[in-house]
């Protein structure tokens, strides 16, 4: 009986261990409404994504937050698989194979209501308003480079005291992603209707799925391609994306 006991106890472990190696192991980073973490629990549209995703490649998988440098460093040493909603650039691609855009998002700069839409033919104009910046974001390697010169830029904490203060006027203008602005109007309602924005973009950002080049989930990259193309037509993540900000 004893040796039966050990025998189903050895199999249950060597299950866990396989199921454990089976999944893929994907990394997400504090970025709201693609995520947030509440009550100890991962929400938001990257992982509802995710869900839709995983179902249709009969994949299991495991999410894990990290600080995005931590995230992006075990995406180098192949300790995760991937990074749903992420954005492409020279220096991740030396160790990241991406995905066709799971979400194209506008840049785009936000001003009160009350004081009108800013017009800008280029990105140099701006420097006429106080501006309002949020620490630790990169809004396109031009604006970065360019705002370092303005003279009135007023860095804080997050993209919702941002908004606040436009409302008091202690800045004119504030560049936001409209995704992440939208989806702050709809969770603090007494912000809606108060604010505008300029007609043009400043830059739109291709929001792709990054895969380790370690991961043997490259191997997938067509199929997964060919998913999101079907997500797209059958608006699934368009719908996802409404849910959030509508």
């Amino acid at each position: 009986m004893k040796k039966l006991v050990l025998l189903l106890c050895c199999c249950l472990a060597l299950t866990q261990i396989q199921t454990a190696a089976q999944e893929t192991k994907l990394g997400a980073f504090v970025y709201p409404p693609f995520y947030v973490e509440q009550n100890g629990q991962i929400e938001g549209i990257a992982v509802e994504i995710i869900t839709e995703l995983f179902e249709r490649l009969h994949l299991n998988w495991n999410l894990t937050m990290y600080p995005l440098k931590r995230a992006l460093k075990y995406m180098e040493t192949g300790k995760l698989d991937a990074i749903i909603i992420l954005i492409k650039n020279p220096e991740r691609a030396e160790y990241i194979d991406f995905t066709d855009p799971v979400i194209t998002v506008r840049g785009l700069i936000w001003s009160a209501a009350d004081r009108g839409a800013i017009e800008f033919a280029q990105l140099s104009d701006l420097s006429r308003y106080k501006l309002g910046v949020t620490l630790g974001y990169s809004y396109g390697p031009e604006f970065d480079q360019l705002v370092q010169s303005f003279p009135h830029v007023d860095p804080v904490n997050s993209d919702l005291l941002n908004f606040t203060k436009l409302l008091n006027n202690r800045i004119e203008a504030f560049p936001c992603n409209e995704i992440v602005a939208k989806s702050l109007f709809k969770q603090n309602p007494e912000l809606q209707g108060k604010f505008t924005h300029a007609p043009n973009a400043f830059i739109t950002w291709d929001l792709r799925i990054g895969i380790s080049k370690k991961s043997p989930l490259v191997e997938k990259i067509e199929t997964i391609n060919s998913i999101l193309t079907a997500l797209h037509k059958e608006e699934v993540i368009e719908q996802l994306v409404k849910k959030y900000i509508e």
